[in-house]
């Protein structure tokens, strides 16, 4: 029903029935990967490396040229179709920016008006000399040009105008934000996944609230409800089920993680986590829904995990003997 391409800690590969075929860039750490079709029927595949810049290969994976045209960052953490422009694609990177194309991959041109807020200066990451990373962007059903993008460790990125300007808040105490979503028909409800990380003019103290979790929103982020402070890197709402709310929330960073779902729009959870242990080994660091359905859950160890909503059985997506790190996925319709 669909192909899948991998960007892995060892390039890129298409998997399949016979297995995961390389398709290139092996010795590049590929951190995100976008997979389209172009109205001529060409495979076009967009690589972003962790450090080393873009990539696009307008073949399927048989070759590939770097991309760096309007590009003024190097490490890659997310690319997928701009939601408010038909056609058009949005990259999110480190240090934190967001750029915008609109020919399918080749140039692009930064959304510059996130430099402009006076607490871009303060980001930064734990584990990189990078400022801050944007790692997903999305838009509420029905905001029109609306855009919302979730900073690690910045805080919550708003532009009413399709990128032109932009704001960014706190979500409670929290301002590391790892994923921020909502919901398919109530545009006001969101959701966004929370760290452990602070901005240091925070100035917290063994007093000050705990951080972490999942934040839920019921006025298009005017107001934020924390629903509990473990640190939390993906949620999703199933596209099958919509009264369905999935976490992979953690008690330590990287490790000893958990997949829970809620029936309520998280006022309460239960386990989610057939087939694999709990405590996990890692945790979720982002969840995928594939055109069948199927969730599919990138780890911090490198695996790739399926299910099926409801059932919840968790089993690996990559071939057996394939034993490269796992960074990001993309899915193809047949």
């Amino acid at each position: 029903m669909f192909e899948t391409y991998i960007g892995t800690a060892t390039g890129v590969y298409r998997l399949g029935r016979a297995g995961a075929q390389p398709l290139g860039l092996q010795d590049e750490r590929i951190s995100a990967i976008h997979a389209f079709r172009t109205a001529s029927g060409d495979t076009v595949i967009l690589g972003g490396s962790y450090g080393n810049g873009l990539f696009r290969s307008a073949d399927g994976g048989r070759s590939w040229r770097p991309v760096g045209d309007g590009l003024t960052a190097s490490a890659f953490r997310t690319i997928a179709p701009d939601p408010t422009r038909p056609g058009a694609l949005l990259t999110g990177t480190e240090p934190g920016r967001i750029f915008r194309s609109e020919d399918e991959g080749q140039r692009w041109r930064e959304l510059d008006g996130i430099r402009a807020i006076p607490a871009y200066e303060e980001w930064y990451l734990p584990y990189s000399p990078r400022a801050g990373a944007v790692r997903n962007v999305y838009s509420p059903p029905g905001s029109g040009s609306r855009l919302l993008a979730s900073v690690e460790v910045g805080g919550l990125l708003d532009s009413p105008d399709d990128g032109l300007s932009w704001s960014i808040s706190a979500i409670g105490p929290n301002d590391d934000i790892h994923h921020i979503t909502g919901h398919p028909d109530e545009p006001n409800l969101l959701f966004a996944s929370l760290g452990y990380a602070a901005l240091k003019s925070r100035n917290r103290t063994p007093e000050s609230p705990k951080l972490g979790g999942v934040g839920r929103s019921r006025d298009g982020g005017q107001t934020w409800t924390v629903l509990h402070t473990d640190y939390t890197r993906a949620t999703i709402v199933p596209p099958t089920d919509h009264g369905l709310l999935l976490a992979g929330p953690s008690p330590q960073v990287g490790r000893m993680g958990r997949i829970e779902v809620s029936r309520d729009a998280g006022d309460s959870w239960e386990l989610a986590a057939g087939g694999i242990e709990t405590p996990m080994e890692d945790m979720v660091e982002l969840f995928q829904p594939a055109p069948d359905g199927s969730i599919w859950a990138v780890c911090s160890g490198g695996r790739l995990l399926r299910a099926e909503p409801e059932e919840w059985q968790w089993r690996s997506a990559v071939p057996a003997g394939l034993s490269t790190r796992v960074e990001a996925a993309s899915f193809l319709p047949a």
